[in-house]
């Protein structure tokens, strides 16, 4: 009778472990199942500050999360370099990236690469494009409308006997070039002094450049036409201690803060949280082959210290508080 009970027991804790057996190897075959079906997504942007890119990278994280993609975000170790940037594609999509998300560095340089490796996987080109390839999404704000309105902050704020300084930098990127081109259609029938700063290729600091061209020229606005150049001049304006007036297109923490302590007196934004999220979302879209050609177009604000606040502006503003 004893002998029997432990036969039955010896029996009793196979079938346990069998079953223990079973169902690990059940989870784990699902748990693998979910993991392949995960697509991975390769975010490649300009320049060598990730916090440029911190309200982009939220509403590509978001998106992630709703349509099952797994992200790497990849930022530059020069800031603007079409080679490294093209490296860093053929990198990403050997080690597994099924799509990319592109803002390119160099409008021209990268035209031939893009075209060449959007043959293999889909990319979506957020904020800055190249031209003339098809099939290629490009997801950004009217980049020459925001140039008209920094504009219009500048004719609708300041004297027209004042002399407005440009900064022309990053002109190789076709956003600013729009951006740049809706500025000067803005101010053309103004009596402004218009002078435009623009660095030599060998200049290795901006902010000194900056500095000294405050010193030589006597200017009473400053305008910049990306989140870098506005940046950089803010920087430049706050060691020289000179007392001009800041325009600029840019959104980043660092632009918020100063616009909010009346350093820079008005700035154009475009919405890129939502300009990370449809990018998400389009680029697994298109490797799915659910694919939309057109381009997609958001929206941008003008906003100053004293309309920073409002609630519709608060909301894109400060996306992190959302």
């Amino acid at each position: 009778m004893k002998k029997n009970k432990k036969i039955y027991f010896v029996i009793l804790l196979l079938i346990c472990l069998l079953s223990v057996l079973l169902i690990s190897t059940y989870f784990y075959i699902n748990d693998t199942n979910n993991r392949e079906k995960t697509t991975k997504i390769s975010v490649i942007v300009y320049g060598n500050n990730s916090d440029r890119w911190t309200t982009l990278k939220q509403g590509i994280d978001q998106g992630a999360a709703d349509f099952k993609a797994e992200v790497n975000f990849v930022t530059m170790t020069e800031a603007d370099n079409a080679k490294e940037q093209e490296m860093l594609i053929e990198r990403e999509i050997e080690n597994g990236a099924k799509g990319i998300i592109l803002a390119v560095t160099d409008s021209e340089e990268m035209a031939q690469a893009v075209k060449e490796y959007s043959l293999i996987v889909p990319i979506v080109m957020v904020e800055t494009s190249v031209e003339d390839i098809e099939g290629v999404i490009y997801i950004s704000a009217d980049n020459y409308s925001m140039g008209l309105n920094i504009g219009r902050s500048v004719y609708l704020s300041s004297d027209e006997s004042r002399t407005v300084a440009i900064f022309r930098n990053n002109l190789n990127r076709n956003s600013v070039a729009e951006r740049y081109e809706g500025l000067m259609d803005s101010l053309q029938y103004s009596n402004y002094t218009i002078n435009p700063w623009v660095m030599e290729e060998d200049v290795t600091d901006p902010v000194y450049f900056l500095q000294e061209m405050l010193k030589e020229d006597s200017v009473d606005v400053i305008v910049a036409l990306d989140d870098e150049s506005l940046e950089q001049v803010v920087d430049a304006a706050e060691l020289s201690e000179k007392e001009v007036d800041i325009y600029g297109i840019g959104s980043s923490n660092k632009i918020v803060h100063y616009l909010d302590y009346g350093v820079i007196n008005s700035i154009v934004f475009q919405n890129e949280f939502n300009m990370g999220y449809l990018s998400m979302q389009e680029i697994v879209n298109d490797i799915n082959e659910n694919k939309n050609v057109l381009d997609i177009d958001i929206e941008f604000r003008t906003v100053n210290k004293e309309t920073m606040y409002l609630p519709k502006n608060q909301r894109l503003v400060f996306p992190i508080v959302q």
